[in-house]
């Protein structure tokens, strides 16, 4: 049966039954008696060890409720799960000013949020401007910049305040999150590895940076081929073609030699369309923008996890939708690239389709 923690009340008292029944028999203690002190903070002592027992039992023996630190070890550490570290986001910028100044190595610039980046390496201008290479301080996706409006923090002699992003900067992750990590540990306790079985393949693609979801195919090009569908984390799910080919790189010195492995992306599965792009029309009330907010979310929340090509129960989608706090709703229609779908039905994927939720058009229900 499971173990009740006492309150505090309970511990006193047991203490004071047990001094009275130990030192006077059936004479109880007096109201304001020296006894009756200390056991009330006995009481107090042992009841912050009972909750110190019950920390240790929920942030740090079980791998499904560690939390922090406690998650990376012992758990982590013992199965040889490391957590993702945070990757640092990088691009080019260009300065300008008097040729021939000399721009050191971790010169600080920042973006408009105040996010600060670091040249890293020496540059020199030449023909009034130079491109050099930079790296944000910290790691994060913080770091990622898509605009092109950059300043220096410390002013330097020939040299413009005002610097240009030379493109987008690109490549910052956050530190892999409790959940996300706890999953990765729970697919390695629950998944025996076996040498290059389907699960390990999941197991290999999600331990790399940058990836949220895996999926295995056997034989997917025939005898002797394996293919693994992959996801990016961040906003955007769609694997960048760099991601693609580290993946490749770091599936091939790990899978059996004998296997001819390719790592696909949820856009372009074995070279066929991946994504089904899904608009849904649905009248709710309240029309409210904090229930739109979560019915999208909600619905996005419901689709990434779908393996390509697999089936979603119109059950999971209405429950979606019900538990994003509208009153009432009704789906009134369901396009799948652009064709009209039965709202009352499962939503069948073909092939390897991937569940793309391209937009959610909400009208009052009356």
């Amino acid at each position: 049966m499971p173990f009740d923690r006492p309150s505090i009340l309970t511990i006193k008292d047991r203490i004071e039954k047990g001094i009275e029944v130990r030192l006077f028999g059936k004479v109880a203690l007096l109201r304001n008696a020296v006894l009756r002190v200390l056991a009330r903070v006995f009481a107090g002592a042992i009841h912050g060890n009972y909750g110190y027992i019950s920390y240790i039992v929920k942030s740090v023996l079980f791998v499904t409720s560690a939390e922090g630190g406690f998650l990376d070890n012992p758990h982590g550490r013992m199965w040889g799960i490391p957590r993702r570290p945070g990757s640092f986001a990088s691009g080019d910028a260009i300065f300008t000013g008097s040729n021939g100044t000399v721009i050191p190595v971790d010169t600080r610039i920042q973006n408009e949020d105040g996010v600060e980046y670091g040249t890293t390496v020496i540059g020199t201008i030449s023909g009034g401007s130079a491109t050099i290479a930079i790296q944000a301080v910290e790691s994060g996706e913080d770091g990622n910049f898509s605009g092109s409006s950059l300043q220096m923090i410390s002013p330097i002699s020939g040299i413009d305040d005002e610097v240009t992003a030379s493109g987008a900067i690109t490549g910052g992750e956050d530190t892999e999150d409790d959940e996300t990590y706890r999953a990765r540990i729970l697919q390695r306790i629950q998944n025996i590895p076996a040498g290059g079985s389907a699960a390990d393949y999941v197991r290999w693609a999600t331990e790399y940076p940058g990836v949220a979801r895996a999926w295995c195919y056997p034989l997917a090009s025939g005898p002797g081929t394996v293919s693994t569908v992959i996801t990016a984390s961040g906003s955007d799910p769609v694997p960048s073609s760099q991601l693609l080919s580290d993946v490749q790189g770091y599936i091939a010195v790990r899978k059996p030699v004998t296997a001819d492995h390719s790592t696909e992306s949820i856009t372009n599965i074995f070279n066929n369309p991946g994504k089904a792009e899904l608009d849904i029309y649905i009248s709710i009330t309240p029309l409210d923008a904090d229930v739109q907010n979560n019915i999208e979310n909600n619905l996005r929340t419901l689709f990434l996890p779908h393996k390509p090509g697999t089936s979603i129960p119109i059950s999971q989608i209405r429950a979606a939708i019900s538990n994003s706090g509208v009153t009432d709703y009704q789906i009134t229609v369901i396009e799948i690239d652009g064709v009209l779908f039965t709202n009352d039905n499962d939503i069948v994927l073909s092939g390897y389709q991937y569940p793309w939720l391209n937009s959610v058009i909400f009208q009052e229900l009356t």
